[in-house]
């Protein structure tokens, strides 16, 4: 508060300099003054009436009445620029109005338009309330819904305003309360599953589960309900449900948004863990005109292995075959997970496989295939895996040869 009004102390003097400097500053005497002046025209003006008297021009008895009326206008003229003179030697009293008048007008101006007390610390205080006094506030809600156990939106608030404060598990409990007086509502099952599933542990398992699932039942397409249950049927390893939830919130978000820019990243993670764990997913979701396309344009062949690294090959081995886009990024556009017990092994790459629905074997242009024996089941290329890779084909090649020849170092 003290730093405030120092500083505005001197702002004003300032201010002040600037109009007083120039206010106080001597004349500078680069001529004569206006008395001066009009004292040099009036002897002029008697010198003519003068030489008039003296041409002929005026008679000499007009001579008295034209001096006279010269000095009747001499006595009305010179006075007041003699007090106006005055005024301009002596500028102390306009000065010293500025002084009292500049800080009195600024002064008054702040009190009557300004904040005074918002340079007050306890006042900031009060206006930003800190963590206790916001935590003393929820409590306080607590206490009166408590008193109040049929208020919906007291309970909602209280339930919203514990989770934000990351106390799930009174959150949970007191949604647990209000999913029994209000309506059935997705969004407050959705809310209650994603604050249990935290105060449970981070885990959706469960109860979390069944409430996303519940939310799903009266909005199938709540966003929050999808992503939460599509995680929680993604922990469980049901890969299909988890792909058939974040197919459907896919779907229902904008073309070219951040969020539908995660949800395809997800579901690309998702098609690879499910490929990994040997899960059957459905097709991916592709335009009915393009159905008969790319039911056309699978690829299909053979995979063998070189004799000369056949004994490296165990019958418990894990063999992975990718369809990857030629030219293009390494993410796969289509995967499938089988054994190394027999040889050689046939496979048909196509559009169930896909990663994503945006990346399908339908669309690319030109493809290679790639055939890989994993000794550790992980389909992350490793140290010591086997690796064969075929020549350039298009969608919908047959007799695709791929020969595994090589060891990855």
């Amino acid at each position: 508060m003290v730093a405030f009004w120092i500083l505005a102390a001197l702002m004003t003097l300032v201010a002040l300099a600037f109009v007083l400097v120039p206010l106080l500053r001597p004349g500078i005497a680069a001529g004569p003054s206006a008395r001066e002046a009009n004292l040099a025209v009036f002897r002029g003006q008697r010198r003519e009436i003068d030489a008039d008297i003296a041409s002929g021009i005026l008679p000499a008895g007009a001579r008295e009445e034209a001096l006279r009326d010269l000095v009747d206008r001499a006595q009305d003229d010179i006075p007041e620029t003699a007090r106006a003179d005055a005024r301009r030697d002596k500028p102390w009293l306009a000065a010293a109005a500025v002084i009292v008048a500049l800080p009195a007008l600024a002064v008054g101006t702040y009190l009557v338009v300004g904040n005074p007390a918002a340079a007050d610390p306890q006042m900031r205080a009060k206006a930003d309330p800190d963590e206790r006094q916001i935590m003393a506030m929820v409590e306080s809600l607590a206490a009166k819904v408590r008193e109040r156990p049929d208020d919906a939106r007291g309970w909602a608030l209280l339930a919203r305003s514990m989770a934000a404060l990351g106390r799930f598990k009174e959150s949970a409990q007191a949604y647990e309360h209000l999913v029994t007086i209000a309506p059935p509502d997705a969004q407050i099952l959705a809310d209650y599953a994603d604050a249990l599933g935290m105060a449970q542990g981070r885990t959706l398992a469960g109860r979390p589960y069944e409430l996303a699932r519940a939310a799903l039942a009266i909005d199938p397409k709540h966003r929050k309900a999808l992503a939460l249950a599509g995680t929680a049927a993604m922990d469980a390893g049901d890969f299909p449900a988890a792909t058939r939830y974040w197919e459907t919130l896919a779907g229902d978000l904008p073309a070219g948004s951040e969020d539908a820019a995660q949800v395809s990243a997800i579901l690309a993670d998702l098609r690879l863990k499910a490929a990994v764990a040997g899960a059957t997913l459905g097709r991916a979701p592709a335009p009915a005109a393009e159905a008969g396309a790319a039911t056309q344009k699978s690829v299909s062949g053979l995979v063998s292995v070189a004799p000369e690294i056949a004994s490296k090959v165990n019958a418990t081995d894990t063999v992975f075959v990718f369809a990857r886009a030629e030219g293009a990024a390494r993410m796969p556009l289509a995967i499938l997970r089988t054994s190394a017990r027999q040889w050689p092994i046939a496979f048909a790459l196509d559009d169930t496989m896909a990663m994503t629905p945006a990346t399908r074997l339908s669309l690319a242009e030109a493809v290679r295939i790639e055939a890989r024996i994993s000794r550790s089941g992980d389909a992350k290329p490793q140290p010591g895996d086997l690796v064969g890779t075929s020549a350039v084909v298009k969608p919908g090649a047959r007799d695709v040869k791929i020969v595994i020849d090589r060891v990855l170092p």
